[in-house]
């Protein structure tokens, strides 16, 4: 259920702004309509600090196994942490840089060999000048040329590395065009290099350390941007004179509270209804049986706009049908209830509750193991489907092998096509009706009533081609009758006169046969729950098959290792199917035909994040504004 809201103004005395504020976020209920830009120096020197925070924070390692503090860890402990933390970072990265070097350095003289530098200065100042070269043979020329007795160290197809002795100073052009030599030889720059990585190790070790504190500086960062929150707020509110306002949006049940704080703070306050065209918030309440879906939304980042449709409890009961018949297999339903289990009981030992999305994977691997058990799908084992307790569980009509049960006349594979048709006219046409029960009693709704007789009479098109059914007559009248509800009523509305309304419609009715085709090719789509479900089936048979043979004698091993193997691909592949195929009917076909559009904006109201007093976790508080 969306909560409905009310568009509140506060409006309080310019020099009693920061208490007000306070109190208006210890209530936590007010959703600022717009985030305030304020200004001013501990603005700036929190946003400074954040930046610093936020960013020692990247520089630590997710993987460490984050522990408790043992000492006081306030303040002052956690700057001086975040110091240490971009100090080590950037020394790292010094060190990073300068053991590139070195290993440029001494990759470059390997090709000459083991020698310091330093001996070829000493050479030098008792006349003797050696240079080292790496060039073509016209360079070789020029060199002799110059006076230099050449020695070739190596040569390549169109190059040659190779030393110059001159006696004396050697001339300014093969100075020129000579090696520039490091400072060290190999040994020395393989030494140095290993110094710097022991270096980089022991402050990698240092940085793991703090990554153990990750959580708390995390806490803390928390803290700071609730700071900031609340310094914007204080600098950027509206103002004249003596007062100061801001306005947001409260849940209608909470109105209570804000009057209650006003009353009692001498605020002043205005209540009115959110108009059409205002960044309304939503904020969704459902039971404990209905909000376990929301885990999918979150996965999806979707959030129905304040005035479309919540669709969780129709999105869930769909879902758990979609993701049973696309999965299709009760032993994969049986191996994800006891996952269930496992972490349900994990949940229970560790925080006394089972989080919705585990509750959730309860209910669709039961909803799995209903489906296999009724078409008789187990591994896509035919043995284990063919079991007396498990074939009289079995619906004959729509059996995975219906060889197994002689006497049935139906095709299986047509009927349960037909219940996938038939779950996509239920879908399209609950969207149909309630959006014919949220125009009522406007023209408009009529145009819903046509939109489910058009989706009625393309049902039963669809099951004539697809299945090869008898086309009804009546079918044709319905989509012909609904077409035209649509036409006419399409375009009405409260500021358009009735005719103009028709004029309108007649005018988009090309528009509206283009919707018509595409209601045809959503009710199509339902049947990849038949299509990805049955390939589902065929992987799992083929893996069966495959390794079969195999599980006798000493090549036992191996077909387990393929049952094992195969089984886990299909399994994963399947949960991509219902990410694909599952929730996209509920995304696109049901809510493309309700119209939604998913602009929900988040309810997010100004409150206290973070408490001032420490938890049992052993997290510290701040310092708050």
């Amino acid at each position: 259920m969306i909560v409905s809201m009310k568009k509140v103004s506060v409006v309080i005395l310019e020099n009693g702004r920061k208490k007000a504020l306070r109190n208006l976020r210890k209530s936590g209920v007010l959703h600022l309509e717009a985030k305030p830009i304020g200004s001013g120096e501990d603005l700036d020197t929190l946003t400074e600090l954040h930046s610093r925070v936020s960013t020692a924070i990247t520089k630590l390692d997710n993987s460490v196994k984050p522990k408790k503090w043992d000492g006081v860890f306030d303040r002052d402990t956690a700057l001086d942490a975040v110091d240490d933390i971009l100090r080590i970072d950037g020394r790292i990265k010094e060190i990073h840089e300068s053991v590139g070097k070195v290993s440029a350095q001494a990759d470059m003289l390997i090709p000459y060999g083991e020698f310091e530098p330093a001996d070829l200065a000493i050479l030098r100042s008792k006349g003797i000048d050696i240079r080292l070269f790496e060039g073509a043979d016209a360079m070789m020329d020029r060199i002799k040329d110059a006076g230099g007795t050449l020695f070739i160290l190596h040569r390549k197809k169109k190059e040659s590395i190779f030393a110059a002795v001159f006696t004396g100073e050697a001339p300014a052009e093969a100075v020129g065009i000579s090696v520039d030599l490091p400072e060290y030889g190999i040994v020395e720059l393989t030494s140095i290099k290993e110094d710097k990585l022991v270096e980089m190790a022991q402050l990698g070790n240092e940085l793991v350390e703090h990554s153990s504190r990750k959580p708390i500086l995390e806490h803390f960062l928390a803290s700071l941007e609730q700071n900031l929150e609340f310094e914007a707020l204080t600098t950027g509110m509206d103002r004249e004179g003596e007062l100061t306002w801001l306005t947001g949006f409260v849940p209608e049940g909470d109105i209570s509270t804000v009057r209650e704080l006003a009353t009692a703070e001498g605020w002043g306050l205005l209540i009115r209804d959110p108009e059409p065209d205002d960044p309304i918030p939503t904020l969704l309440k459902n039971g404990p049986k209905i909000r376990i879906i929301q885990p999918v939304f979150d996965f999806l980042g979707t959030l129905p706009g304040y005035r479309e449709y919540d669709i969780s409890l129709y999105f869930l009961a769909y879902f758990s049908i979609f993701f049973a018949m696309i999965v299709g297999d009760a032993g994969y339903g049986v191996l994800f209830f006891l996952i269930a289990m496992f972490f349900a009981v994990k949940s229970l030992k560790k925080a006394g509750a089972v989080p919705d999305a585990i509750k959730l994977l309860f209910v669709l691997s039961l909803a799995t193991i209903a489906w296999g058990t009724i078409t008789g799908n187990w591994f896509g084992s035919k043995s284990i489907a063919a079991l007396t307790p498990l074939r009289r569980l079995t619906i004959p009509s729509i059996a995975t092998y219906p060889d197994l049960f002689p006497n049935v006349e139906t095709d299986p594979q047509k009927a349960v096509m037909w219940l996938c048709f038939l779950l996509g006219l239920t879908q399209l046409t609950l969207a149909n009706v309630m959006n014919l029960i949220r125009e009522f009693p406007r023209l408009k709704s009529l145009s819903y009533l046509g939109w489910g007789a058009v989706v009625g009479g393309l049902y039963f098109l669809v099951l004539t081609l697809v299945i090869g059914s008898l086309m009804p007559s009546f079918a044709v009248i319905m989509v012909a009758a609904g077409f035209t509800l649509v036409v006419l009523f399409g375009e009405q509305d409260s500021d358009v006169g009735f005719f103009r309304g028709i004029l309108k419609g007649v005018g988009g009715a090309f528009t509206t046969f283009l919707d018509t085709i595409s209601s045809f090719s959503n009710i199509i789509s339902y049947i990849r729950l038949f299509a990805v479900g049955m390939s589902s089936f065929y992987i799992a048979s083929s893996f069966n098959n495959l390794a079969s043979p195999m599980l006798d004698g000493w090549t036992f091993p191996f077909g387990v290792i393929i049952i094992f193997i195969g089984h886990g691909l299909n399994l994963i592949m399947a949960l991509l199917s219902v990410v694909v195929h599952g929730i996209r009917l509920n995304m696109l076909e049901f809510s493309g035909q309700l119209g939604m559009e998913w602009t929900g904006i988040e309810y997010n109201p100004f409150r206290v994040r973070i408490s001032e007093e420490n938890n049992n976790q052993g997290v510290p508080s701040w310092t708050s504004d």
